[in-house]
């Protein structure tokens, strides 16, 4: 009995680890997938690339780790679905990923198996509910009653107006009988521009006060420069909202107060100099005030001393970014557009420059909370634009035309999730260009932590010249087989 009691304790430990193992990997997976994949990528439809559900029965694991490692090397390979995909999507590859292993892909799969399996089990653990004679589920009971209400709210609004507009037709025609005209549109329109103003700027004050706390402006800014930015901005805000209201307040006061009046003549100024100096002095000084600032705290902000600053490359494409970072002499090496996709997506070849031998890429961006970062942007395709809204950074990222911004971050991930009380909280690289239809997923993890866990991280980065894979030159028998296969396939 007691070996019996052994064996089953065992078997137990095995299942519960084994299940342990799965959701780790699945976890991992999930995490991996939305840092390299989403981008060009879903589970359920087309983005860029195609939808990922059931991948894993259209294709063997095997394949599917070599192409999602180096797709570009299948195709010049000559495999011959490879080739197929690339005629299909026009010759649009891939980014390589082979800073991945083959564990980390296996995550990625079977992460996408566990998605993609879980809507169906979903909808039918889903319980239903029954009308009459038919099984409707509740999602669908809410819906219909929801699209049932709404259309009975329009044909109620549309009977109220027809009958508003009839009545006043009425009160027309009674007062063109009696020769006196029963209601004052003058004064009903004065009152109405009373209630306009008075509606308008509540809605205003709310709208700040209700979603002025979903904006990034009510987090604290997360770099050095942040401070007197938001500084600059509120000042800007603040001053503009002054005159938003005295403005609107005197536009309103004074439709109403001089409205039409069978009793009171009109009077007309042609020029009044003592006005126009006013309102023109005014708003030039304080806005030279306003451009002089902002032009000192741009020079502030983009001419620093950058010697000491840790050398990162952000390349964005359609529709992902990368990171890659300088190594140990903190110099990137040489990049040449004519290489890119031949031996690696960013087009830097370690064999080529000594610098880049060191080099990191990566696809989340790890920067060291308290040491300058200069940020050199560059991108493969089309304009984009680099958005770190919690460190204030913006900067258009240009095809052949490098830019850059450096900064210092000065609050950890792990400090701003206890700032906002939110274990899930993760700064973003945006893109903020509408650079083609899948720009709402261009997003890529930025995680800031202390520079003892920085250094720690960089040493578990594998070097560029380390998982570069050269594309062998295409010989005539290569040649010769892709369009065998492509003959085959069409």
């Amino acid at each position: 009995m007691k070996i019996i009691t052994n064996v089953l304790r065992t078997l137990a430990l095995v299942a519960c680890i084994t299940t342990s193992s799965i959701a780790q990997t699945v976890e991992e997976g999930e995490k991996l997938f939305n840092a390299n994949c989403v981008s060009c990528h879903a589970i359920g439809e087309k983005v860029v690339g195609p939808a990922l559900k059931d991948v894993h029965t259209r294709r063997e694991e095997k394949w599917l780790i070599s192409w999602i490692r180096n797709s570009q090397k299948m195709i010049k390979d000559g495999d011959p679905i490879a080739v197929q995909l690339n005629t299909e999507y026009n010759g649009l590859v891939m980014t390589p990923f082979e800073q991945l292993n083959e564990t980390q892909v296996k995550s990625i799969l079977a992460y996408i198996k566990s998605a993609g399996e879980a809507p169906a089990a979903t909808a039918t653990s889903a319980s239903a509910t029954s009308v009459g004679t038919e099984n409707i589920a509740p999602a669908e009971v809410s819906s219909t009653m929801k699209g049932k209400i709404n259309w009975l709210l329009i044909i109620i609004a549309i009977l109220l107006f027809m009958v508003i507009a009839l009545v006043l037709e009425i009160l027309h025609v009674v007062g063109q009988i009696r020769g006196k005209e029963v209601i004052n549109w003058t004064k009903i329109n004065a009152y109405l521009l009373i209630g306009f103003l008075v509606v308008g700027m509540i809605a205003a004050f709310w709208e700040f006060v209700a979603h002025g706390k979903l904006t990034v402006f009510a987090d604290e800014a997360a770099a050095e420069h942040g401070k007197i930015y938001d500084s600059m901005f509120f000042t800007t805000v603040i001053i503009t909202g002054i005159m938003f209201v005295i403005t609107q307040i005197l536009l309103f006061w004074y439709a109403f107060k001089y409205k039409e009046s069978k009793t009171r003549k009109a009077l007309f100024f042609p020029d009044n100099h003592k006005l126009e100096l006013i309102w023109t002095v005014i708003p030039a000084i304080v806005l030279t005030i306003l451009v002089v600032r902002g032009l000192k705290v741009w020079n502030e902000i983009m001419y620093v001393d950058t010697e000491k600053a840790i050398n990162v490359e952000v390349f964005g494409y359609q529709f992902g970014w990368n990171a890659r970072y300088s190594g140990a002499d903190n110099k990137l090496g040489a990049h040449d557009f004519r290489q890119i996709g031949v031996v690696n997506q960013l087009g830097v070849d370690p064999n080529r420059d000594e610098k880049a031998k060191d080099d990191i890429v990566t696809n989340e961006l790890y920067l060291p909370v308290g040491k300058m970062v200069s940020l050199k942007f560059r991108a493969k395709d089309v304009i984009h634009s680099a958005y770190l809204p919690h460190f204030r950074v913006q900067m258009n990222v240009v095809p052949g035309l490098p830019t850059q911004f450096s900064f210092t971050p000065t609050i950890t991930t792990a400090d701003m999730r206890s700032k906002k009380q939110n274990p899930k909280f993760d700064y973003i690289l945006l893109c903020n260009k509408i650079c083609g239809g899948a720009h709402y997923r261009m997003k890529m993890k930025v995680v800031v932590v202390t520079e003892a866990e920085y250094n720690t991280w960089l040493k578990t980065q594998t070097k560029l010249v380390d998982m570069s894979t050269p594309a062998a030159p295409t010989t005539d028998a290569q040649a010769a087989m892709v369009q065998k296969n492509l003959t085959v396939l069409n």
